[in-house]
């Protein structure tokens, strides 16, 4: 049996009840962060948090509960639903009019293509893409076009031919030696793996530079690396069929450096929450 926590309440999926006129649903008002679980712990849990308050205030919609009641409950429904390692979904809603906001959290174990993804370009921006608006017509519709051509992802492009972001992670590129993101213009997602890619990349002497990147002109002899909170650093081997450079070793390198971050981060969180 599926469990989850809504409004503080760990409750079977199939018996958990929000009210009819939350305003979640009826005008699409609410913000959700997915965060990665290790050992029954959230990763970069109070970078998670920070941007979900920073995206709440600008909805005008307070987190139903503190910093230090949102780890236990995490903590509490990750035991509970048998899901130490894995993916914690925060999901904050506006709440009936006359209601406080609604807040469901969710756990789950989920499977990734366990080979470099196959990507296309999908030519829109997400509005709202500086916040996880809950609302995600246009990643959905872009992930339909990404399966239609036979693919795993697809990367919004603008209409100057510039490469933003995927559906659900940030973007790196490494070419001729440099590591290159694009930059934060209001038009992709502060991803908190991204910030923390930059940050150890920049202690390894490494950093990465925020800088347009043309899809078009990506090839074989460039790597793109797609960054997000549960599936951490994937490459790509293709875009619109054009081969792409998968070099494993400087994936495992990256990868490395990001795992020592998360641990310690789990480490924190236990010191500090628990």
């Amino acid at each position: 049996m599926t469990m989850l926590m809504l409004n503080g309440r760990i409750e079977p999926v199939e018996k958990a009840v929000v009210p009819a006129m939350d305003r979640g649903l009826t005008q699409g008002l609410g913000l959700y962060e997915t965060l990665k679980l290790l050992d029954g712990v959230p990763v970069f849990f109070h970078e998670h948090v920070t941007r979900m308050n920073a995206g709440l205030a600008t909805l005008r919609i307070d987190l139903p509960e503190d910093a230090p009641e949102l780890a236990r409950q995490i903590v509490q429904l990750a035991e509970v639903a048998g899901v130490p390692n894995g993916a914690c979904r925060v999901l904050v809603t506006a709440g009936p009019p006359d209601g406080r906001p609604t807040l469901l959290i969710q756990v789950e174990v989920r499977e990734f293509p366990a080979h470099p993804l196959r990507l296309i370009s999908y030519h829109a921006l997400r509005s709202t893409a500086d916040m996880k608006s809950k609302s995600f017509t246009t990643s959905h519709l872009a992930m339909q076009a990404a399966r239609a051509a036979g693919a795993d992802d697809a990367l919004f492009v603008d209409e100057q031919g510039r490469a933003h972001e995927a559906t659900t992670a940030n973007l790196f590129v490494r070419t001729a030696g440099r590591l290159l993101t694009p930059p934060l213009d209001g038009s992709i997602l502060p991803g908190v793996v991204r910030t923390k890619v930059m940050e150890v990349c920049a202690a390894a002497g490494d950093p990465a530079t925020e800088h347009p990147i043309v899809a078009d002109e990506l090839g074989a002899e460039d790597q793109v690396l797609l960054t997000s909170s549960v599936r951490g650093l994937v490459t790509a081997q293709s875009l619109d069929g054009r081969a792409l450079n998968v070099d494993e070793q400087e994936l495992q390198r990256l990868r490395s450096l990001l795992d020592a971050a998360e641990q310690a981060s789990a480490e924190r969180f236990r010191r500090t929450c628990l």
